[in-house]
């Protein structure tokens, strides 16, 4: 008997080969997008991992700066704040984040910071303050604030802040100043301190519709003490006048060495009253002439000017009024 096989045709074979083949090239390319996808995998991770460090890096290095840095969003939430910021307001990180200036700190300080923001919303530009503030531990600070528009991939809006301590130049600036205006001799303001003060005191009485009143006082009798006793004793009785002139006049008074031995006082909210102050003057006097380190008996020759509301006239019209009025009380004891 002959059993006969069923053997594939030569055609069968050459498809199956060619399906075999089409196999491989799929299973190859398939293996080469998932070690593609492998990669971008991997170098996300990578990159997220980068991200985390760099983030971690950037808030340690943050945290241990000595600037306040913030970023809040376009509603005024706050998004980041490192520790400065925290620990110079007080507040707690957990419980702020997320939180508006409205929720955080008091009503008119949140107005400000909001009106600062929206500024910088508005302009699309960074802008530069100085700000003074109480912090919690009762000193006073001055900060450069710097603001600055942002936004992320998602095209969100932020704004972002920096502020640096700024208090020692702040301080510097000012001592310098308070010098440039203060009389070595009495610790009195000098001629300059006394226009810079005095002459916008002037223009507010004005505006509050309150009198005031202005004094020239010169000493008397003070070069017979300098060319008798000597130019230091002479120094002596001008930093003794001064400090009589302090205890006579007002905290709220302005009073100031602005010559040798001539000094003017601006008294604002008198009511026009110059008799009084005449009168404590005249007790000044008294004081400084009775006083037992003198060697001399001293006075003072007194111009003095009430200053209506309604008057329109400058302080250096008004100091030149009242500084007639003394020299004719000077010629007058002559």
């Amino acid at each position: 008997m002959m059993i006969s096989e069923d053997r594939p045709s030569f055609e069968q074979l050459q498809r199956e080969r060619d399906a075999l083949a089409a196999r491989v090239t799929a299973l190859r390319l398939e293996n080469t997008s998932l070690r593609a996808d492998l990669a971008t995998a991997q170098t996300q991770l990578d990159d997220a991992d980068t991200a985390r460090r760099d983030s971690l890096l950037l808030r340690a290095y943050m945290d241990r700066s000595n600037l306040r840095a913030w970023l809040k969003d376009e509603r005024g939430r706050l998004v980041y704040a490192n520790r400065q910021w925290f620990e110079q307001l007080g507040l707690d990180e957990a419980a702020a984040i997320g939180k508006s200036d409205f929720e955080l700190l008091p009503a008119d300080v949140a107005a400000r910071e909001r009106a600062h923001d929206l500024d910088v919303l508005g302009g699309h530009e960074p802008t530069r303050m100085m700000v003074v503030e109480d912090g919690i531990d009762g000193d006073t600070r001055s900060w450069l604030v710097t603001r600055f528009p942002f936004h992320n991939a998602r095209g969100e809006r932020f704004v972002g802040g920096i502020a640096q301590d700024d208090t020692a130049r702040a301080r510097h600036y000012e001592e310098i100043r308070r010098q440039s205006i203060t009389d070595s001799l009495t610790g009195l303001l000098n001629r300059r301190g006394f226009d810079t003060l005095a002459a916008p005191e002037l223009s507010r009485a004005r505006r509050r519709g309150s009198a005031c009143t202005l004094a020239l006082v010169d000493l008397d009798g003070l070069k017979g003490v300098n060319d008798r006793l000597g130019h230091a004793a002479g120094d002596a009785i001008i930093a003794l006048a001064a400090m009589i002139l302090r205890k006579v006049f007002r905290a709220t008074d302005i009073v100031a060495r602005i010559g040798g031995d001539e000094f003017a006082i601006f008294a604002p909210d008198t009511d026009g009253d110059a008799d009084a102050i005449r009168r404590r003057l005249d007790q000044a006097v008294a004081d400084l002439s009775s006083n037992p380190i003198l060697e001399a008996q001293l006075g003072f020759s007194i111009g003095l000017l009430d200053c209506p509301a309604s008057g329109r006239e400058s302080l250096d019209a008004l100091l030149a009024t009242a500084d007639a009025r003394m020299y004719e009380q000077k010629r007058g004891k002559r």
